[in-house]
């Protein structure tokens, strides 16, 4: 029996396409999208609280209930994809994610709040998953790494735009209205992806074996990589969703006001996606299981440093910004690496179950940070317990690709 061919490069593009970038892009809107849904909930949780009289453990109930929906959609539908194909399995994610936001505008008791965050938490686990492996499998071998951190880079460039128009509209509006808006953005992507997507089903490894699914991730050449990639994406998550939940309320607790708060929000966000684009070209010539590491040390000192300095407003946002670039960016390099640790077979079903097992640590991040803020934690204390997973991130990745033969895809 030959080797799995773990890269899955024959079947790629010698050079880009019409389709290939236009598929490229789609994926980062569809990310957009998905940045929106998820980080617009930080900018008008201060609201939220005020308006309902919840305190920080109940609101951190909510944003545990979208990372809940995205371990169950990249778990239980996104593998879907390597059965029945991509275009299904992302137009029923869009369904979901549009359902569930215009909903969210009608919203009048946190029990129903709840639900339809976990229901929009569902769209995305799908489609992030589903996204990875199409942009992989769209652009050439040798870019593979630059396409797939450019579709995550979506996220943070759509939640810039979130901050800045939340700190606009949420004090005439309220928060209703953002959501239903978010919603609407959502259901126009809809008839693109409908248009563009083909109902392809992912090319076959060669003469590898037709074993797939979850036991599919546990073979003898999967295995190390397999529990090295659930172990990155768990403690990243936990520290990346604690930091984009609550950056708001930090920055505010820090000594900013509610619209600075906002903007310092924003501005993580635009660290977040310069972060994301630098790590994407960086990906194409460093070795990400040596970048992403290092990126992610840098953004516990800076984590550190927001904690325990006292500084101007302008020196927070300017912290808040670095944070962002560090954090995230090196985080979203995760993402090329899962992509390029499984075959097509079994590429989708790889990546959601670590979306699914990384928000078991989304869900516990946001959480603990909730509980420790309650408790009135020192802000020094508070991300100086952070930075443990940060560490252990770090490692995971190192060891993904450490796993890993290298390829044309994968710089040495």
């Amino acid at each position: 029996m030959a080797a799995i061919p773990l890269d899955s490069t024959a079947h790629a593009p010698n050079n880009w396409t019409t389709r290939a970038i236009a598929i490229v892009a789609l994926c980062f809107a569809i990310n957009m999208a998905d940045g929106i849904d998820v980080t617009i909930l930080s900018f008008i949780a201060p609201r939220i609280q005020s308006d309902w009289t919840i305190g920080p453990d109940v609101m951190g109930r909510l944003f545990s209930a979208g990372l809940l929906g995205m371990a169950i959609g990249g778990m239980f539908i996104a593998p879907l994809a390597d059965r029945f194909g991509r275009r299904k399995v992302i137009l029923t994610a869009l369904a979901l994610m549009s359902a569930g936001m215009l909903a969210s505008g009608q919203v009048g008791t946190v029990t129903q709040f709840f639900a339809l965050r976990v229901l929009v938490g569902m769209g995305i686990g799908t489609v992030l998953a589903a996204m990875a492996a199409l942009a992989a499998e769209s652009a050439p071998a040798e870019q593979r790494n630059l396409a797939v951190g450019l579709v995550q880079a979506g996220y943070p460039f759509a939640a810039v735009f979130t901050g800045l128009l939340a700190a606009r509209l949420l004090p005439q509006h309220g928060w209703h209205v953002l959501l239903t808006g978010a919603g609407a953005i959502t259901v126009a992507l809809f008839p693109l992806a409908w248009a563009l997507l083909s109902d392809a089903l992912p090319a076959q490894d060669g003469d590898a074996p037709p074993r797939g699914g979850v036991r599919g991730l546990f073979g003898p050449e999967l295995r190390a990589r397999t529990i090295a990639l659930w172990g990155a994406v768990f403690f990243g998550l936990m520290v990346l969703y604690f930091i984009v939940s609550w950056i708001p309320k930090l920055s505010i607790q820090a000594g900013l006001s509610e619209t600075n708060g906002i903007y310092a929000g924003a501005l993580y966000n635009l660290g977040a996606f310069i972060g994301t684009v630098a790590m994407s070209v960086l990906a194409v010539r460093l070795p990400l299981g040596r970048l992403v590491p290092t990126m992610l040390v840098g953004a516990g000192a800076a984590m550190l440093w927001f904690g325990s300095v006292s500084m101007s407003v302008a020196a927070t946002m300017g912290t808040a910004f670095l944070i962002g670039m560090l954090l995230q960016g090196g985080y979203n390099g995760v993402w090329p690496l899962a992509a390029g640790a499984y075959p097509a077979r079994v590429r989708a079903t790889g990546v959601g179950w670590a979306i699914g097992i990384g928000r078991a640590g989304a869900i516990v991040g946001p959480w603990m940070g909730g509980q420790l803020m309650a408790a009135k934690v020192a802000l020094p204390v508070l991300f100086g317990v952070y930075c443990l997973p940060l560490l252990a991130c770090a490692a995971c990745a190192f060891l993904v690709q450490a796993g890993q033969a290298p390829t044309a895809a994968q710089p040495e």
